[in-house]
């Protein structure tokens, strides 16, 4: 057991004193908690995993509910472990580490994994200190057929290592980009719902670079930044929930486009008041630029900053499956 929260971030995952696996979510954690999404529970043949956000919450309700905190700062209850729950925390770059040192007994996806690390170092100059696996791999309950899901840390090495994967994934061995079939494929499992958005969507995902196709394997690449790179802490920001709603407006700034929590600054039409769009959901990363205009969908949010006496909304994507983002 682990007495002491640690500065865990989004990727890290965490096994329980009660052998349910979290993923953690986001980089600022109150005390002696990390906010964390139940991701793993077990069943008799090992563990099943629980996708739908909302799934997750009625399991632990039904079966965990110390698991459920109601956070002031969030104005609501929130998935989170406790740091006496914690019996083991996974680290994904200890996890790669491993890998790589392995001697024998190392499967094909396992191999893959490694294989496309060392050609993301070579091409971007990332370092292997800032890299690693996470997901269902880095839990060690990967199938033969799992993806490769990969994590970058720190805004330094984020921003260096997409700049690299920009100019240079088209020349690195063994990544295809999503095309064809695979690309239908793809768009339908991420935003299955929007058949009518269905060309614009297609075109979204064709581009992006954070993700793909190695010898055969989905990848797909989280940048995330460390607590330091954040202008403050936890309980500074408080979020009062609103209603869903549709906005549309012109995206001022793309900069945190690409990491995990991903935001975009936005002057909006509709809703005055409205300054960030933000999802922790990898799917809007990388989704609209600066200087476009987009239409999206989610749920409002008002915030306020304690330190700055500044307050203001936001629209968080990626709760409700018909939430969306899109250029226009």
């Amino acid at each position: 057991m682990i007495l002491v929260t640690l500065n865990l971030v989004e990727g890290y995952f965490i096994t329980t004193t009660d052998d349910l696996i979290f993923e953690v979510k986001g980089v600022l954690h109150p005390e002696a908690r990390v906010i964390a999404y139940l991701r793993y529970v077990p069943v008799s043949s090992g563990y099943k995993k629980v996708y739908a956000l909302d799934e997750r919450e009625a399991y632990l309700q039904d079966n965990y509910p110390s698991y459920l905190w109601f956070s002031e700062a969030h104005g609501r209850v929130v998935q989170s472990v406790p740091s006496e729950k914690i019996e083991f925390i996974h680290d994904p770059v200890e996890c790669l580490k491993n890998l790589r040192n392995r001697v024998g007994g190392i499967s094909a996806l396992e191999q893959a994994s490694v294989d496309l690390v060392e050609k993301l170092v070579e091409s971007t100059g990332v370092a292997w200190s800032d890299i690693g696996i996470t997901g269902s791999q880095l839990v060690n309950i990967a199938r033969s057929d799992s993806d490769i899901d990969l994590i970058v840390f720190g805004l330094d090495a984020c921003q260096a290592f997409y700049s690299g994967l920009s100019r240079n994934i088209t020349r690195i061995p063994g990544i295809e980009r999503y095309s064809g079939t695979l690309l239908d494929e793809h768009v339908s499992f991420r935003w299955g719902m929007h058949t009518e958005l269905k060309p614009i969507l297609r075109e979204l995902e064709r581009t992006k670079v954070l993700q793909g196709l190695f010898n055969g394997y989905h990848f797909f690449v989280r940048l995330v930044k460390n607590p330091e790179d954040i202008d403050h802490v936890y309980g500074d920001h408080l979020f009062q929930m609103k209603k869903q709603q549709f906005v549309s407006g012109m995206v001022i700034d793309d900069s945190d486009s690409i990491f995990t929590p991903c935001e975009y600054l936005v002057e909006c039409e509709n809703v005055p008041s409205l300054r960030k769009l933000v999802s922790y959901r990898g799917r809007f990363t990388e989704q609209v630029s600066q200087g476009s205009s987009f239409e999206a969908k989610g749920r409002l949010e008002m915030v306020t900053v304690q330190s700055k006496g500044d307050q203001y909304l936001q629209l968080v994507m990626g709760e409700n499956p018909a939430d969306y983002l899109i250029p226009v």
